[in-house]
């Protein structure tokens, strides 16, 4: 699962066109537009194949989860009034320099930094040896979650209403956010699920290996927003800020 590094440094969305403004303040985290645009219309991303140690074939699937990523995303920016781009993304294999800092391997599967609008990826050595792995497929649709959260308002205000907060409060600000991503990454890879022509095993060990910690919440609770993205295939039903502290600890 991402961190998000950059929380206390994060930009402001900004709205372009004839969409509506993004949204600000509470609306933002409880109302947003994005809860109401129902489930992902794009249904189908085909996995492309990987080879073993070859780098550059994990960047074009990766490449490839993206196209999907952006197809089924920007459909719900549209139905939702937001204004959409596209995110910047960045695949490494060793440590490396972001707008937010070294993001150094080892440190956190995927990142998503707000002062550069860019996802980093890290593909590990062990996922080079298994091209069947899926801790990829996920890292990728979590970061996107990020970057959703920038555009449409939530990061933002996350960062605004906890930057004079106790450590204790930001942390807490934090999962919410990491869960939603968790959620969102569970909306994605459920809607299109059908299509990749896997077995039930693969989703089922990803939630299993899942580790939490005082950021991303407890290992029960990042299962319960995948799982509960999973079935709702939309990002309706992932408004962690209206969910009770249980739910988000």
């Amino acid at each position: 699962m991402g961190l998000i590094v950059s929380l206390l440094l994060s930009g402001t969305a900004v709205a372009s066109g004839s969409a509506r403004p993004v949204p600000t303040g509470k609306a933002a985290l409880t109302k947003n537009p994005i809860y109401t645009t129902g489930e992902f219309d794009f249904t189908e991303c085909k996995e492309l194949s990987r080879q073993p140690d070859d780098v550059d074939s994990y960047k074009i699937y990766l490449d490839h989860l993206m196209d999907c990523l952006n197809l089924s995303w920007g459909e719900e920016f549209k139905q939702a009034g937001l204004p959409f781009a596209k995110p910047k993304v960045r695949y490494i294999t060793t440590a490396a320099k972001t707008g937010c800092g070294k993001y150094p391997a080892g440190y956190a599967a995927g990142m998503y930094c707000s002062l550069d609008k860019t996802m980093w990826i890290l593909i590990y050595k062990y996922q080079l040896a298994d091209p069947s792995e899926m801790d990829l497929f996920d890292t990728i649709a979590h970061e996107y979650g990020h970057y959703v959260q920038d555009r449409i308002g939530i990061m933002p205000t996350v960062e605004k209403t906890s930057r004079r907060a106790s450590k204790a409060a930001q942390y807490a600000w934090v999962r919410r956010l990491e869960l939603q991503a968790a959620c969102f990454s569970g909306a994605f890879v459920g809607s299109v699920w059908h299509s990749l022509g896997r077995d039930q095993f693969d989703w089922d060990d990803l939630l299993d290996r899942t580790s939490g910690d005082v950021l991303h919440g407890k290992a029960k609770n990042i299962r319960y927003w995948s799982m509960r993205g999973w079935n709702g295939n939309g990002p309706g039903v992932c408004n962690t800020f209206s969910a009770p502290a249980s739910k988000v600890a």
